[in-house]
């Protein structure tokens, strides 16, 4: 875990939300930094993700921090309910009903079906948190075409696959991906390269 992890926000953030009826999962550079990944830079804000329908309750147990209120944002690639808090110093956003719509591909951020039961609690002085699966940032990263965070995520699936490559696949299943994209994040996780991809190689940096 590296020493610029926002420790104080974390800790906070897994208090306020230890409500039995709230699932969340940590995701973007802080997720990955809590892993150990080597990102170059510091996290610049903490990302929280839950179901849309859970927006409103997540809302009001942090409403003492809000920078905002829970408000729909699309863009051409985007689409999600955001709102902004500030908590022991540091930014956090709140990411509701995450959708992604791009590479040919839908990706969905179903946290209760998908992304929570498939997290993995990190200890961090002895609260659990629940960060995101690594095949999510995979996928994710790819899709918003940061090769840079794919590899660090591929890097850290592919250190341990009988742990993540099956909660991989599972994302992979059940989101409408493009050949492309599934087989790019199956080589990133030293899943092999399925048949049928041998252009893959080539078309890398087109993602």
């Amino acid at each position: 875990m590296g020493s610029d992890v926002p420790t104080d926000a974390l800790t906070e953030l897994a208090s306020v939300l230890k409500v039995e009826e709230v699932r969340y999962v940590i995701g973007g550079s802080t997720g990955l930094a809590l892993r150990g990944a080597e990102l170059g830079r510091p996290p610049r804000d903490l990302d929280i993700y839950v179901d849309e329908e859970d927006v409103g309750l997540a809302h009001r147990l942090l409403r003492v921090y809000a920078l905002d209120e829970p408000e729909s944002s699309v863009t051409d690639r985007y689409r999600s309910t955001l709102s902004h808090y500030r908590i022991a110093g540091a930014m956090v956003e709140l990411v509701g009903g995450f959708q992604v719509t791009a590479c040919d591909s839908v990706y969905l951020t179903e946290v209760r079906e998908m992304l929570y039961p498939a997290c993995d609690l990190i200890d961090l002085g002895g609260i659990g948190l629940p960060v995101v699966p690594l095949g999510h940032e995979l996928i994710f990263n790819l899709l918003r075409e940061r090769q840079d965070r794919a590899e660090a995520a591929g890097k850290l699936i592919a250190a341990d696959p009988a742990r993540h490559i099956p909660k991989m696949r599972l994302l992979l299943e059940r989101n409408r991906l493009a050949e492309i994209v599934s087989g790019l994040a199956l080589k990133l996780a030293g899943a092999g390269e399925p048949a049928g991809l041998t252009e893959l190689s080539n078309r890398e940096g087109r993602l």
